[in-house]
């Protein structure tokens, strides 16, 4: 055998030597030769391969051989005074990350500490990376687990499920090196991932903690009214925002207008939030995508959470119907305003008989989801969710004259939802995610009210009117969703999605009676849409330091005989300048075929989902991001952004002061105009093992332009200049938590007319006498800056069953600041108009009680 491979590596030798030194790679290995005095065995047709590095004669053989044959393909072995060279084969590594109790997890980063390369694992926990053949050293990361590090000799593809645990709180700091899933590392500007334990670490009004007020509180996001879980993103409506639970759209997200929002977070286990720099996958909206994933329950153990608040309670519960292959998941949230109130209302109509009253409101949510695994790469989930508001007042009075007046109001609005989504590895570097979908919204009203008149104990007359009104919304369809990864320097999305709307804008009935004639009407408006979407994106490696994600979104949108294409082209870049600084660029493209016709500001059951119509044209924005991300010493982390965005065909409702939709015409009654916004947003935070402080700025311009109301570009409402939060959390202990909480924002905008003007005067037409208000233009003035200071802080205890109890004491508006929440038109004596700001939130003191088993 040492006969023949001497044979060989002489024959070898003698053919190299007798080539001429003609490539870089032949001139590379003949000065190390020289240099280390060793003879390379290898196929002359590896001399064909141009190097990776220069030859540096100051440094040691395995040096300059990694410089120089890393990255090419080429593997080497050092065999005592010979180097073999060798074509080296990639193989693929690929699997799911779950936590030890089998929930898989989202945005893990994978790290080859070897070849220093990586990738993140997607929706479904699934990754893949393919490597050079031989041994090499991943690193899997996550923010609160243990790091795990798998030595793996790779020979052949290799498949597995890698399972991390949670960190005990008694370790010393964790610092991750080389998070993928950090705003440095990543391509897309504007994007921010949020995980269920930092959402229930934020300030919790009411003592429940929010998803979409911790959204408001990053730059560049607006909340609108203050309490209401409104979100105007870089300038857009609060219907521009793509709203995904589980693969599902949702359009009705509040709770009692917006004081809750209709995101149960013991049940999250994943969010990304988009504001810019959209990648192709998504659609349909202009402003922001929420994509919400949830947790697929224990496979191992039973456990749940029981929490009580000030105004709601939740519970919720997890475990294996079959051990290892099978998992429940449910949380429940419901309201009990509707206890307060209750007795309340007894005592007082106790007291005043011949008036009584009664006020019922009240809001649940149920989510449920199973999984059910046929194998590590195969895996069912069926996840549903309701959520519904239910408001019923009634009212009975008794007048002197015989007279009783009774009158029942009954608005109830909210949604149901359906997914049932299959998950696959096609092939090692392939995976799949199949999934069908349903959604229903709906809001309504009914409204009753009579007069019946008695005398002498008989009923002589009486009058009667009945309203009532629908509006729905149905949805059905699939997303079909592909994840290629065949390379480290690509990852490749593709996929389509469809869904079939169905729209009942509205739907009315009246019926007015009276003893001697009854008179009933009915109308309703329906609408279909069929909406299919084509997409594809490849976020790839063009060189060590800058990344590309470049993608297209086609949307072919059919409705009321009318057919609308959408081609959407969605560009990220980044440059690592170093390793702590990486600039990035965004251009996006964006549609939306849905409309929310409203004419408040308030999350009403009266408001109306609309589609695109031949006369109602679809709206597109275009958006260019770009910013700078750093990471400073003493574990201090600063962003710079800026963007520019323009909206075209922008509605705005205009149908007078009545809260109700026209079912036959509102699309006569909507206005078509445009809108532009641009502004800068900073990020800086702080962290450390028991501190953390966050401070965001956001300087901004918001402007619209709708001929019909003014011929110039004016602000619009919620066009805050300046808005600054800052938070800081500080762990005391393992027993004692606090947060506190500044936010400021400049004024919104109100409308003031300037002047009073008679009209004028034409012969034989008789004077009105009534001078017309004259305005400016739109959002003419600026109300007051809001401010306010929020304060919590948790007291944890571990019971002897190991069991966790939280207690949560919060305070809202702290120091009582009565910030503007609608605003009075005043006429002053010299004739003019003033804007004057009303407060009705004053400081709100509130606690929960938790127990997670």
């Amino acid at each position: 055998m040492k006969l023949t491979i001497i044979a060989i590596i002489l024959c070898v030798s003698l053919g190299a030597k007798a080539q001429q030194d003609s490539t870089e790679m032949k001139k590379a290995i003949d000065a190390m030769q020289k240099m280390y005095s060793v003879h390379f065995v290898y196929d002359s047709s590896l001399a064909n391969i141009k190097p990776k590095g220069i030859f540096q004669r100051s440094s040691s053989l395995p040096e300059n051989l990694k410089r120089i044959f890393s990255g090419t393909g080429i593997r080497w072995e050092i065999q005592g005074e010979y180097v073999l060279l060798f074509r080296q084969n990639n193989y693929t590594f690929s699997g799911h990350i779950c936590e030890d109790k089998g929930e898989t997890l989202i945005n893990v980063t994978i790290f080859d500490l070897n070849t220093q390369t990586g990738t993140l694992s997607n929706e479904q926990g699934f990754f893949s990376i393919t490597l050079p053949e031989g041994k090499h050293k991943l690193r899997f990361s996550y923010i609160g687990y243990q790091d795990v590090v798998k030595e793996v000799d790779l020979t052949s593809n290799y498949n597995g499920v890698i399972y991390l645990k949670e960190s005990n709180t008694s370790l010393k700091e964790v610092v991750v090196v080389a998070d993928l899933n950090a705003s440095l590392r990543t391509t897309q500007t504007g994007k921010v991932s949020l995980t269920s334990e930092q959402l229930n670490t934020e300030f919790s009004l009411l003592s429940s903690p929010d998803l979409v007020k911790t959204l408001q509180n990053i730059p560049g996001v607006a909340s609108g009214t203050e309490l209401l879980s409104g979100m105007y993103v870089h300038g857009g409506k609060n219907d521009e925002n793509l709203f995904l639970l589980d693969g599902t759209p949702l359009y009705q997200i509040n709770h009692l207008g917006g004081l809750f929002s209709a995101f149960n977070t013991d049940i999250i286990k994943n969010v990304d939030f988009y504001k810019s720099g959209f990648p192709a996958r998504y659609g349909g909206r202009l402003s922001s995508v929420v994509d919400v994933r949830t947790k697929e329950g224990n496979m191992k153990e039973f456990h749940g959470t029981f929490s009580l608040g000030l105004l709601d309670g939740r519970v919720q519960f997890e475990g294996p119907i079959i051990k290892d292959k099978t998992s429940f998941n449910i949380a429940m949230r419901r309201s009990w305003a509707d206890l307060f109130t209750a007795p309340a209302f007894f005592l007082l109509n106790r007291s005043n008989p011949d008036d009584k009253k009664n006020v019922r409101y009240a809001f649940h949510d149920i989510n449920g989801k199973i999984t059910h695994r046929f194998s590590d790469n195969n895996k069912l989930s069926l996840s549903v969710y309701s959520g519904n508001d239910l408001l019923k007042t009634k009212a009975r009075q008794t007048f002197e004259d015989g007279e009783h007046y009774d009158s029942d109001f009954k608005a109830q609005w909210g949604n149901l939802t359906t997914a049932l989504t299959w998950n696959c590895q096609i092939v090692p570097k392939l995976s799949g995610s199949f999934t069908g979908v349903y959604s229903r919204n709906i809001s309504m009203y009914d409204y009753v009210e009579g007069s019946r008149f008695f005398s002498d104990g008989e009923q002589t007359s009486m009058t009667g009117m009945e309203r009532s009104n629908r509006s729905t919304i149905d949805d059905m369809g699939y997303r079909m969703e592909f994840d290629y990864r065949p390379g480290t320097n690509h990852h490749i999305r593709f996929g389509s999605n469809y869904l079939h709307h169905i729209y009942h804008p509205q739907s009315t009935a009246s019926r007015n009676q009276t003893d001697r004639d009854t008179l009933s009407t009915e109308n309703a408006s329906s609408y279909k849409g069929n909406e299919v979407a084509f997409y594809v994106e490849d976020e790839m490696r063009l060189s060590s330091r800058t990344k590309l994600n470049a993608g297209l979104h086609y949307t072919l949108y059919q409705t009321d005989g009318k057919m609308y294409h959408s081609l959407e082209p969605r560009l990220a870049m980044s440059y690592q300048c170093s390793e702590k600084a990486t600039m990035k660029v965004s251009y996006t493209e964006m549609s939306q075929f849905a409309h929310q016709l409203s004419n408040t500001y308030l999350n009403l059951p009266t408001d109306s989902w609309v589609p695109s119509t031949r006369k109602v044209r679809p709206m597109r924005s275009r958006q260019v991001a770009a910013g700078i991300y750093t990471e400073l010493p003493w574990h201090i982390s600063l962003n710079v952004e800026g963007y520019y965005r323009t909206t075209s065909q922008l509605l705005e409702y205009d149908g007078g002061n009545s809260l109700m939709l026209p079912a036959e015409n509102w699309d006569n009654l909507v206005k078509t105009g445009k809108g532009k916004s641009y502004g800068v947003e900073l990020s800086l935070a702080y962290k450390d093992r028991y501190n953390v402080i966050e401070a965001g700025y956001t300087l901004s311009w918001s402007l619209q332009k709708f001929t019909d109301f003014y011929p110039g570009w004016y602000s619009s409402k919620f066009d805050n200049r300046h808005k600054l939060n800052i938070a800081y959390r500080h762990k005391f202990n393992d027993r004692i938590d606090a947060y506190a909480a500044w936010v400021y924002r400049s004024g919104d905008r109100a409308t003031v007319p300037n002047q009073y003007v008679n009209g004028p005067s034409f012969p034989g037409i008789p004077d009105s006498g009534e001078p017309e208000l004259v305005y400016e233009k739109p959002n003419n003035i600026t109300l007051p800056a809001y401010h306010r200071l929020d304060l919590g802080v948790n007291f944890r205890r571990t019971t002897k069953r190991g069991f966790e109890r939280i207690w949560n004491v919060s305070i809202y508006n702290a120091y009582c600041r009565m910030n503007a929440f609608y605003t009075r038109i005043e006429r002053l004596p010299d004739g003019g108009f003033r804007g004057k700001g009303f407060g009705i939130f004053p400081i709100i003191p509130s606690f929960s009680y938790t127990l997670k088993f």
